[in-house]
């Protein structure tokens, strides 16, 4: 199908496009995932076009094969499936543009929700919170509405209108890799920078010792976190946080064992009065 950014959705494919925001993952099963909300989605186009009952009935089976992705962007799947199915393509090439795209697009989806926004977002909500702005609230709401809903829209646009055109435009320019390395990286700077701020652990360890100030000796006290700070700022957070993760990644410890060996280290901490 050649690219038309002037294509305009008909009645059924706008049907199938809120169909597939709103109801996805109603019916979400072990056995094939997506592949019934998908076919619910989809279900206004293949009426449309499948004038036989036999037909449709055999439409309907193709689209109940095994579907899973990120569910934003596989709204771009759906609208590139809509658009194929009105034009007429064939079964298997439809097949074929799901079976293609579900596994990158899930990637790229997922690495743009889980890694880069999702996790920024929610900081910065909850430090709105902690300081009993309920500014936190909307920020989390507003997020939800623009990526559960305006962001599948623009994806189920796009789709519709390149059509099998998808496939080339994401996998086969290198594009998907390039953007979910880069997005990557992106989210793990941005959230390493708040280790700082989201953690502010510090140390109340402190001690005396007397010096000697014109032939006269003097208690000083000695703050551990203040020569800590001079050597390194927040090296408390950023050893904490590099000790989990070298038990996540050097010793595949489960993230429920990290947690437990992060409060034994509290608990023993401030027992001691480290921290």
């Amino acid at each position: 199908m050649p690219n038309n950014d002037k294509k305009r959705l008909s009645k059924e494919a706008r049907s199938s496009m809120w169909r597939y925001i709103l109801t996805l993952q109603w019916s979400w099963n072990y056995e094939r995932m997506q592949a019934l909300g998908f076919a619910w989605g989809i279900l206004p186009i293949l009426q449309k076009v499948n004038k036989s009952k036999d037909d449709l009935i055999g439409a309907v089976q193709r689209h109940l094969n095994f579907f899973n992705t990120h569910p934003p962007m596989g709204a771009a799947i759906m609208g590139a499936a809509v658009a194929m199915e009105e034009e007429g393509a064939d079964g298997d090439a439809v097949d074929s543009l799901k079976v293609g795209l579900m596994g990158p697009f899930a990637g790229i989806g997922d690495t743009l929700y889980a890694i880069l926004t999702r996790p920024l977002i929610f900081i910065f909500a909850a430090d709105f919170a902690l300081r009993g702005n309920i500014l936190g609230f909307w920020l989390v709401v507003a997020f939800g509405i623009a990526w559960g809903i305006f962001a599948q829209l623009g994806l189920f646009k796009l789709g519709y209108q390149q059509g099998m055109n998808v496939v080339t435009e994401v996998s086969g320019s290198g594009r998907l890799a390039r953007l979910t390395e880069g997005a990557t990286i992106m989210g793990i700077t941005v959230i390493g920078g708040f280790i700082p701020s989201i953690l502010g652990i510090t140390s109340a360890l402190e001690w005396t010792q007397e010096v000697e100030i014109e032939g006269e000796l003097t208690e000083n006290v000695v703050r551990l976190q203040e020569v800590l700070d001079q050597i390194l700022p927040y090296m408390i957070p950023l050893a904490l946080v590099g000790l989990a993760y070298w038990l996540l990644k050097g010793r595949n410890w489960k993230p429920l064992q990290v947690l437990l060996a992060l409060v034994v280290i509290a608990f023993v901490g401030s027992a001691v009065g480290f921290f």
